[in-house]
């Protein structure tokens, strides 16, 4: 028995014994949080209470484009909803110009004059696998944003004009969607564009064996999908971004700010923000089983800056989330706690996060919140002093968030 359980347990035997024989408590035992001295714990230099997050605004159009773009990629759909086989995280990307479309794994470098012609406004990406190099399927899914209809329409000729000029493809005919200009090469890949409104749908899937028909029904599948994402919201006017909360309940103050010193193991600060439960699944390793702990323990929302933090319905769906969260794969390493922090979960992966760079993480439970912190752990390093601190200052913080 957890000694979490464990401690449960002997408090409900404590009070049957106390209120005697006559006398019967119902319920369950539930996990409690072990006491924690705040100032021994081991934090560095890093900031230790909670901070009030400003957007930044540095590059003007941009940053305002990718508010819009972080709150698409709360309804882009998830690959592994089209096959449940589609689980290994490859790219999440966030989109607000032409370099930010292509960057770092995205779309090819070729398409970025559709996106000068037509104006694109914001858009989101994401591209899983079933992370098999023998039999490999894959699926990318997009959605950009233009100004209206009619270039949403344009760039959807010019993408699939500029995807036929580098190979030559045949047709792929999709059911119930006459103007899909969906084409492949081989029948192993397809490549579709579909416009919907203002919104572009691309689609791009591989089969480990030549099929036409499924990859017709996989691309059907992926814009009914998608569509019915879409319909669920309406675009926002980019006059109207900035009136969208910056830190609806708190959520963002309670997640641990950038290091001053920069350490952090990503570049940018492009997927700081507010997300539904739906948004900041793209990112997580084990997909599946965390949408259904997020759906046990009630997430509602969550906020995502140097720490990510999860709101859960309560402490035990806390505890339900951070099991799920650090679930380690096959050649994955379970490591130590920080000192002072035995609740706290870590975990040293075999392989680095290709979004964020880091390759050890913690998952800090306080309260009804779950926070997660990163680091990029040398193979070399036995204990990541680093990423100790990193999970002590951010317990630091929500313990001081109440």
């Amino acid at each position: 028995m957890s000694k979490r359980l464990w401690a449960g347990a002997a408090l409900a035997l404590a009070l049957t014994v106390a209120t005697g024989c006559s006398t019967s408590i119902t319920g369950s035992p539930q996990p409690g949080l072990t006491p924690v001295e705040l100032r021994n714990l081991k934090t560095g230099a890093l900031a230790t209470e909670p901070s009030d997050y400003q957007l930044h605004l540095s590059d003007g159009k941009k940053d305002v484009r990718l508010i819009e773009a972080r709150r698409m990629l709360n309804y882009l759909v998830h690959p592994f909803d089209v096959d449940s086989d589609l689980t290994d995280i490859g790219y999440t990307k966030l989109m607000a110009d032409p370099y930010s479309m292509t960057a770092d794994g995205a779309l090819p470098e070729f398409y970025k004059p559709v996106t000068d012609k037509y104006d694109l406004i914001a858009g989101a990406y994401v591209s899983r696998t079933n992370g098999s190099l023998r039999s490999m399927k894959r699926l990318i899914m997009a959605i950009l944003r233009f100004p209206t209809a009619a270039d949403s329409t344009g760039a959807a000729a010019e993408f699939d004009r500029i995807t036929r000029e580098q190979r030559e493809r045949h047709d792929i005919q999709i059911t119930g969607y006459p103007d899909a200009r969906a084409s492949s090469p081989d029948d192993l890949t397809v490549t579709a564009f579909q416009s919907h409104g203002p919104y572009l749908i691309l689609t791009n899937a591989a089969l480990p064996q030549p099929n036409r028909d499924g990859l017709a029904d996989r691309v059907k599948k992926a814009i009914d999908l998608q569509i019915a994402q879409l319909d669920r919201q309406q675009p926002i006017p980019l006059d109207d971004v900035l009136d969208l909360p910056i830190d609806p309940d708190g959520i963002m103050r309670r997640a641990a700010p950038r290091a001053k010193d920069f350490s952090d193991p990503f570049f940018g600060i492009a997927d700081f923000g507010p997300y539904q439960p739906s948004g900041i699944l793209h990112f997580q390793r084990n997909p599946i089983e965390v949408r259904k702990a997020m759906e046990d323990s009630g997430v509602d929302l969550v906020g995502r800056r140097a720490g990510t933090v999860y709101r859960t319905r309560d402490l035990a769906g806390a505890f339900r989330l951070q099991t799920a969260l650090t679930k380690p794969g096959k050649d994955d390493e379970i490591v130590d706690p920080p000192p002072g922090l035995p609740d706290v979960r870590c975990l040293r992966l075999n392989a680095t996060d290709s979004n964020r760079l880091f390759n050890s993480f913690c998952a800090i439970v306080y309260g009804r919140y779950v926070a997660v912190v990163e680091s990029s752990t040398p193979s070399t390093t036995r204990v990541d002093l680093r990423l100790q601190e990193r999970a002590a200052a951010q317990y630091s913080i929500l313990a001081k968030s109440e």
